[in-house]
């Protein structure tokens, strides 16, 4: 792993992060095949951004929609949450399928400025829709309002936060989420990565989420707010796809991998010239806003993870991609040359 070595120390020295985490590997296994780690000061511990949409919200969803028996195709959200719990979602006409917002087919935008617009951190469905304009149903427009919504609705049915109702889910299947964080009041500040001067706060973000939405709706939600070790993300994907419930997240969102469009099931395709070195463009996984990443390729079941702080350099940088589609080839190319690609 020499080499990825030395191109990580390079962006490193060049000013585009402080700390990274890569890592490969197979979801049968029990470790990785390579990893390497740059952590100053012993900080190991990353703001993932939007994998949260795919390592919690999603999964959150697809298992409540299977523990009902639901095709997740065509249930509706009132179907899933519960009609008194959407009745905003209708009064809108968004009363659409599971599969419509997890693919990001709603119709919903982007982004809209909670931080600015919030009156409160405890905001509705209602509210968060409330601020939603512009909606163009059936559209693939990626939309971090529309899973924070599913982060709302998540949580109003179940009366309980997104992060404790999926680590119970967790310790109900069986599945370890060691590491995994949802802010800072859970471990020692000593162990966050820094995620650069945040202009919004006035002040350096350490285990505080970066995402100045999520910050504003109680520094958790359905698009962002985890944090996690770099060991802890890799540990995860294998103890999902070693589980009954967990391989089925990934079978949802491998069935779409054939399908028009980025979105799978809560999942994205890696085939951006950043992330299709990994797997020739097979992959499927997320991207986080921060510098993280992960993709798994559907035929050979292998997996490769990259987790930056590149934002403390710019919110906007031609270099990370650079840096991806670098570390991802490197990765692929590890996998290979691994006994378990020839099995």
């Amino acid at each position: 792993m020499d080499n990825l070595k030395a191109l990580c120390a390079s962006y490193q020295s060049s000013g585009l992060y402080t700390h990274v985490y890569a890592a490969c590997g197979f979801l049968d296994a029990d470790k990785n095949t390579a990893e390497f780690t740059l952590a100053p000061e012993n900080r190991d511990v990353f703001d993932l951004s939007s994998l949260t949409k795919a390592l919690v919200t999603a999964p959150l969803v697809l298992w409540r929609a299977l523990s009902q028996g639901m095709d997740v195709k065509a249930a509706r959200i009132s179907q899933l949450f519960g009609e008194e719990t959407v009745d905003e979602v209708g009064a809108l006409g968004l009363d659409l399928s599971v599969a419509a917002y997890l693919r990001h087919e709603t119709g919903l935008p982007p982004w809209r400025n909670y931080y600015v617009l919030c009156e409160g951190h405890r905001q509705s469905a209602k509210q968060v829709l409330a601020r939603a304009r512009n909606l163009t149903v059936g559209r693939d427009i990626y939309s971090d309002v529309g899973f924070i919504t599913l982060g709302k609705l998540l949580e109003t049915s179940s009366g309980k936060s997104l992060l404790s109702e999926w680590r119970e889910r967790l310790q109900t299947n069986g599945i370890c989420a060691e590491n995994f964080i949802g802010g800072s009041a859970e471990i020692s500040k000593d162990r966050m990565i820094s995620t650069g001067y945040c202009p919004v706060r006035g002040r350096e973000l350490i285990g505080e989420v970066h995402d100045e939405n999520c910050w504003a709706l109680g520094g958790y939600s359905g698009h962002s707010g985890l944090f996690a070790t770099g060991d802890a993300v890799s540990s995860y994907l294998r103890a999902l796809w070693q589980s009954k419930e967990g391989r089925a997240v990934f079978q949802a969102n491998f069935a779409m991998a054939q399908s028009t469009g980025e979105s799978l099931m809560g999942w994205r395709k890696g085939r951006d010239d950043s992330s299709k070195t990994f797997a020739s463009g097979r992959g499927c996984g997320h991207l986080g806003f921060t510098g993280t990443a992960f993709w798994v390729d559907p035929v050979t079941s292998s997996y490769a993870v990259v987790l930056t702080n590149r934002i403390i350099s710019a919110r906007i940088s031609p270099a990370i991609k650079e840096f991806r589609a670098e570390a991802f080839r490197i990765l692929w190319e590890q996998n290979q040359k691994s006994p378990q690609a020839a099995q």
